[in-house]
């Protein structure tokens, strides 16, 4: 079987949904003949995998746009990579037109961006289309706006604004009432495309998101032993947006603090929100619990997770959370908003849901999570276990190819 696949985003060396892209398109060509369509900016690193001996021979690429420097600023970089995605996608139709014509696909599917926002218009290519997996349907929820600095609250109302607009974008429509399947991530997404598509058939739950082998191995290989007479050490990770809920996890520590609890939080990323959490974290007397932007090596990640008790990210607004699940294989037991994606990973058997309410009532939740497992560490590291256990059994490569394999048998 002959695959045409849209990956925008597609870096073997990268994160976030460059290395999504890199695990879809690699676990596919190991069962397919896989075309895919990336962006110039990955070349390099594609080129560079190709020399380690990564790249298969079923595994092809057409590369379509001009790489530009990024913008510094981190607003204008996200408006930037909008334009770049909406620009890939106007000119891939014809792109893959033309390769049709040489190849002959059997199936076309969207594998990066996994935003609905933006339509592919590789459903007019008149061969059975999947459009995703997708995601981006989360709402923010309103309780929590409080918990945003000013510019992250503007943003989030262009974000609403922007959902009511492509809601009713003729583009957006076509594509989700065209295409054959949309795997989603979490049943939320479901219920949000329904009336989009004008009908429940078609639309897949499907665990998108996963690990191969070897990156499972790596992470939970890595996963040793939790000290119990050291403090907490508790961490988090992905773009610092206010969605992360980073600011309602500071005022948790804060009111640990106050309660006696020993506890460092690790933020290792940066992003828009960094200064405003870091100015947050300084007005509650943190600056000698919590490091905020810092960054592990990629040759020292796994190892460095390792030495982390918690997973605290009660992200606000997230389909998956890849850093969350990685954090989850290499033994660290998660808290999170009972909100979406995270929620229907993490189970009470692993981990902490905390409900959606007011930030304050959210940290005060959290604060006696961590009071609690504090004095618990044996079930703490029981706990890691099953986190480990939970993302290696149910998130991995066999299953994604086995609910592909069979999406695809339906089509042709």
């Amino acid at each position: 079987m002959k695959l045409l696949l849209s990956s925008h985003a597609c870096d073997p060396y990268g994160g976030s949904e460059g290395i999504y892209g890199w695990y879809v398109v690699s676990a596919l060509a190991k069962k397919y003949e896989c075309y895919v369509l990336t962006d110039t900016r990955f070349r390099e690193s594609i080129d560079k995998a190709r020399r380690n001996g990564l790249v298969p021979e079923s595994l092809h690429f057409k590369y379509i746009g001009r790489a530009k420097p990024w913008p510094k600023n981190m607003l204008l970089f996200r408006l930037a990579t909008w334009r770049e995605y909406h620009q890939f996608a106007k000119s891939s139709l014809n792109v893959a037109e033309q390769w049709h014509k040489e190849v002959r696909f059997d199936v076309a599917q969207l594998v990066t961006y996994t935003t609905w926002r933006v339509s592919s218009p590789l459903w007019q290519l008149n061969i059975p289309f999947i459009w995703g997996p997708i995601s981006g349907t989360e709402p923010f929820p309103l309780e929590c706006v409080s918990s945003l600095s000013w510019p992250t609250k503007l943003f989030e109302l262009i974000r609403a604004t922007q959902t009511f607009l492509a809601k009713r974008n003729k583009d957006v429509l076509d594509c989700a009432r065209n295409a054959r399947y949309i795997p989603v991530p979490h049943n939320q997404a479901i219920e949000f495309l329904t009336p989009l598509r004008g009908k429940r058939e078609g639309i897949e739950l499907c665990h998108n998101f996963f690990f191969p082998d070897w990156r499972i191995q790596m992470l939970a290989n890595e996963r040793k032993f939790k000290v119990t007479s050291r403090p907490l050490r508790a961490f988090g990770a992905g773009m610092l947006e206010g969605r992360k809920g980073v600011a309602i996890a500071l005022q948790a520590i804060h009111m640990a603090k106050q309660r006696g609890i020993r506890i460092e939080y690790h933020v290792t990323s940066s992003g828009p929100e960094l200064g405003y959490l870091k100015k947050l974290s300084k007005k509650l007397g943190l600056e000698d619990r919590v490091i905020l932007g810092e960054r592990f090596d990629a040759s020292d990640y796994a190892a460095a997770l390792a030495t982390f008790d918690v997973c605290l990210l009660p992200s606000l607004r997230d389909g998956a959370g890849l850093s969350i699940m990685e954090a989850m294989l290499a033994g660290c037991m998660p808290i999170v908003a009972d909100w979406c994606g995270p929620a229907e990973f993490v189970t009470e058997k692993c981990g902490y849901k905390v409900p959606i309410a007011s930030p304050d009532e959210m940290a005060e939740n959290i604060c006696n999570i961590l009071c609690s497992i504090d004095k618990d560490r044996e079930a703490l590291l029981e706990l890691g276990i099953a986190a480990s256990q939970r993302i290696s059994s149910a998130y991995n490569e066999k299953q994604f190819l086995e609910h592909m394999a069979l999406l695809y048998s339906e089509l042709v």
